[in-house]
């Protein structure tokens, strides 16, 4: 069951290039973790001749001979699972920049269409620095947001996520889904591309991480539970950072509040990936447990994500936080340099007078305060707007 991804209107409306020579071949890179529907979404579009580099019959082609095999496609071409044949970035580099060439000395070449997909993010970076670096443009896509799933029970939400496979009609328990993916995308791809020998420091270290959804994040403390140094937690967060799994959200600092707490967040870019690796098989505990607040607010922050990425606008998203324990779960910063307060609640409750206070020692054009929960409120507060999830991406397409 295809379900309709709003990244689709992005990529219908694009045009031959965005690279200032438009005439140019048009080499794009649409990254995202494994399973989250890059393939099928780039399918959609229709003229795309899909290639398949993790089968070994056509990852032999490629190896062997990259010209000779992109020189078999007539036109527009995926290349799937790229990472799979790092020889084809440079011959693709190669085609690039010698169509430059010809193009200054007023001279014809060959013109290409090629879309390349990977969902190991750590290899992809090695290849693309080196080879495609100014060459491509570059797109990401992550799982369902909750305009594109309809969903708003807090226990698919929490459980599932937005995992495209979950939503699609298959039957699956998120549970044994989840437990695969774990096994096939992180405990294999991404540990072995980073070359991490420390495998079950590695795994727990993502478990503490999961449980630390939305606070702040001490990678000493996480460090030394499992054995190593804060270092190697912080350079294994950046890692997960690289492939999509969770974000490390910093604080908003202003040069005019030295009282603003400068230690990082953590939430994951998929809240059913965040309970999975906490332990949760079922609904009704995490429910009553001191981790459901969290668990919501993680819930609110992929949606906040995906707009952005969805919209192709970079995400800047930050908290705020003082000295005397003043927070404001979110300040979402948009393109035209304004900013919006957000604070996320099981149950709605208004701004406190030291979080407007905190918010305006920052001395930034603040346009709304948005207090964002699961249900609509029938309640409404002075000076504040009251959301649910799914009124989210509404609510900020009406400022970009």
């Amino acid at each position: 069951m295809w379900i309709h991804r709003t990244f689709l209107s992005k990529l219908q409306a694009l045009p031959l290039s965005t690279l200032k020579q438009c005439d140019l071949p048009t080499v794009r890179v649409l990254l995202g973790p494994r399973q989250v529907g890059k393939t099928s979404l780039l399918e959609r579009l229709g003229k795309y001749q899909l290639v398949l580099l993790d089968d070994l019959s056509v990852r032999h082609q490629a190896t062997e001979n990259p010209s000779l095999f992109l020189d078999q496609f007539n036109g527009p071409i995926i290349l799937d699972e790229a990472t799979h044949s790092p020889e084809l970035f440079s011959e693709i580099k190669k085609r690039v920049d010698s169509a430059k060439r010809l193009r200054l000395k007023g001279l014809e070449f060959k013109k290409f269409d090629y879309w390349i997909t990977g969902s190991n993010q750590t290899l992809m970076a090695t290849q693309i620095q080196e080879s495609l670096a100014g060459r491509a443009e570059f797109y990401n896509l992550n799982t369902l947001s909750i305009q594109e799933t309809g969903e708003e029970h807090l226990s698919k939400l929490c459980l599932a996520g937005g995992w495209p496979e979950l939503y699609s009609g298959s039957g699956q328990e998120p549970v044994n889904y989840l437990n695969g993916l774990i096994s096939s995308f992180i405990e294999r791809d991404i540990i072995q591309a980073a070359g991490i020998e420390k495998k079950a420091a590695f795994t727990r270290t993502l478990q503490l991480l999961a449980g630390s959804i939305g606070e702040m994040v001490n990678f000493s403390e996480i460090a030394a539970a499992v054995g190593v140094e804060s270092s190697t937690v912080q350079s294994w967060a950046l890692i997960l950072e690289q492939n999509q799994i969770i974000k490390i959200v910093r604080p908003y600092v202003s040069n005019l509040n030295k009282r603003i707490i400068k230690t990082p967040k953590i939430y994951f870019e998929d809240v059913g990936l965040a309970t999975r690796f906490q332990g949760w098989t079922q609904f009704e505990p995490l429910f009553v447990s001191p981790y459901f607040g969290h668990s919501v607010a993680n819930i609110a922050f992929p949606q906040l994500s995906r707009f952005f990425t969805n919209s192709g606008l970079d995400k800047k998203i930050y908290y705020i936080r003082n000295k005397e324990k003043i927070e404001v779960d979110f300040l979402v910063e948009l393109p035209n340099k304004k900013f919006i307060g957000i604070e996320v609640k099981t149950t709605p409750r208004n701004y406190s007078v030291e979080q407007l206070r905190l918010l305006q020692s920052l001395k930034i054009n603040i346009v709304e305060h948005w207090i964002v929960s699961p249900k609509k409120s029938e309640i409404t507060f002075p000076n504040c707007r009251t959301l649910t999830f799914p009124e989210l991406f509404e609510a900020l397409s009406k400022f970009i």
